[in-house]
């Protein structure tokens, strides 16, 4: 095949992948809309595919106005986007929309965002997701993350890997939510006994005890960080093995 033919299939893939994030990011933006369980809190609105009344609308509009003041708080924080949460009470659809994403997801265009969360439960505050082991999120730390995500983000979410390395982009914001769904003892037991359980959130766990390591022992700046063209991921990791578990659990 020669090089022109190439670059057009190339240019043809790039369009289809395109399209189909344009439509689903246009179908996540429409769907919540037509929901009749809505609350506006400044610039993000949030919505549940439940229809919610009584306690849990009130945990609801609480939670929605916590989000917020919190996410005020952080580093990245853009008052410009224009973002919109959707909470989910069918873990199956949410999967659906959300390309398998375990607990959230997000997608932006722009200044514009739609967050998706999995099944949530506004009276015990949680929201769980698809995994089978370490499921269960705090839901004020998950909208934390996610929306961490979209402040990094460089105008499409799912692209920002090109720009940022995942370890990098997962680990800031969960220092940032300052919470995790991998408990922190049996991460730091599993991490030094070499011992990886090959879970999607161990993963996390690992991303965010690199940056946490790069901030309380090296002393940066996120910005140093996502800055830093020579940090290596698992170099990081080999760096922390020099210190005990305790002194490493001290770091959160």
């Amino acid at each position: 095949m020669d090089k022109e033919k190439f670059k057009k299939i190339e240019r043809k893939v790039c369009s289809i992948i395109i399209a189909v994030l344009l439509v689903v990011l246009a179908f996540r933006m429409i769907f919540p809309l037509c929901l009749s369980t809505k609350y506006k809190c400044e610039n993000i609105l949030f919505t549940s595919v439940k229809k919610l009344e009584g306690k849990e609308l009130e945990r609801f509009i609480q939670l929605s106005e916590d989000i917020v003041k919190t996410t005020k708080q952080n580093p990245f924080y853009k008052k410009n986007k224009k973002i919109l949460i959707c909470f989910h009470s069918n873990k199956l659809f949410y999967s659906i929309i959300s390309f398998g994403a375990s607990i959230g997801n997000a997608m932006s265009l722009g200044n514009f965002a739609v967050i998706n969360f999995s099944e949530t439960d506004f009276i015990k505050e949680t929201v769980m997701g698809m995994s089978k082991v370490y499921n269960v999120r705090n839901v004020k730390d998950s909208a934390v993350h996610e929306l961490t995500h979209v402040y990094l983000s460089k105008g499409l979410v799912v692209l920002d890997s090109i720009f940022v390395p995942v370890w990098k982009n997962e680990g800031i914001a969960e220092c940032i939510a300052a919470s995790s769904s991998y408990d922190i003892e049996t991460g730091v037991n599993n991490f030094f006994a070499d011992k990886d359980d090959k879970s999607h959130q161990f993963d996390y766990f690992k991303y965010r005890l690199a940056v946490l390591y790069l901030i309380k022992v090296k002393n940066m700046t996120y910005k140093e960080i996502l800055e830093s063209k020579d940090l290596n991921f698992k170099d990081v990791l080999e760096e922390i093995k020099s210190f005990n578990k305790n002194e490493v659990l001290a770091w959160y």
